[in-house]
């Protein structure tokens, strides 16, 4: 898939990785539907002729379909999603708080699956289309004080899979990048923790930055070989390799 003129819609636009995969398919072409819950801060994205920012709570099942409507309507078509939408919060293992769980789940779990079949379903009508997922190396991994978080990432690879099986003869591809330790508003309150106790068993010495990960998500969507799919990109500068 070329990124000249493709539709893409990313969720989680406003969040540190979500923009600059905005900015990423931008560059590359694309016409980039960039959607988030706050809905205020989609303007910080900026003004480009290819952008259309929409307000998206993707644990609403009516807006996503509203939105995919949109889409439809205004682009005549939809070629790829990007999975960005998440959040996080500690979660100890043997402390845990209902509503937080819940909060994590509806959307970094069951908000990806909802997008994927709505949108998904669209892409498999025409045969063609890209979906990837923003999960994590914790997923395999784990993450003391955020079981919660670890596994909805774990719950999105798996799904990524089995939406690999299922769409892949209907002509899409879906693929996952889990970043590792990406320096982020996400990681502001553990940043220097992270920078004293993780960063000396990073063999790439450092953390990562979100255009890094936009990157390889751009990649995914618009240059990455056909034949990839049902793929686990990790990102992580070599921590997950000792």
């Amino acid at each position: 898939m070329s990124g000249d003129g493709c539709v893409v819609v990313v969720t989680g636009a406003a969040g540190g990785i979500g923009a600059a995969s905005v900015a990423a398919l931008l560059a590359r072409g694309a016409r980039v539907v960039a959607t988030d819950a706050r809905g205020d801060q989609l303007a910080a994205l900026g003004k480009h002729p290819g952008l259309s920012p929409r307000e998206l709570d993707v644990t609403s099942p009516a807006q996503v379909r509203e939105v995919a409507e949109w889409v439809v309507r205004e682009h005549g078509r939809v070629d790829a999603l990007v999975n960005a939408a998440g959040v996080f919060a500690r979660t100890p293992a043997t402390a845990l708080d209902e509503g937080v769980m819940r909060r994590i789940l509806a959307v970094n779990l069951e908000g990806a699956l909802r997008c994927t079949s709505v949108l998904g379903a669209r892409m498999a009508d025409r045969g063609s289309g890209r979906i990837v997922h923003l999960a994590s190396v914790s997923a395999g991994a784990g993450a003391a004080l955020a079981s919660v978080y670890a596994a909805s990432k774990a719950g999105l690879i798996a799904a990524a899979r089995s939406a690999a099986r299922e769409l892949g003869p209907r002509g899409v591809r879906v693929n996952v990048v889990a970043p590792g330790l990406i320096d982020t508003e996400m990681l502001a309150p553990d940043r220097e923790l992270a920078r004293q106790f993780v960063v000396p068993r990073i063999p790439a010495g450092r953390l990562g930055t979100a255009d890094e990960v936009a990157e390889m998500i751009a990649y995914l969507v618009t240059s990455a070989p056909d034949y990839l799919t049902g793929s686990v990109i990790t990102l992580d500068g070599g921590l997950s390799v000792g």
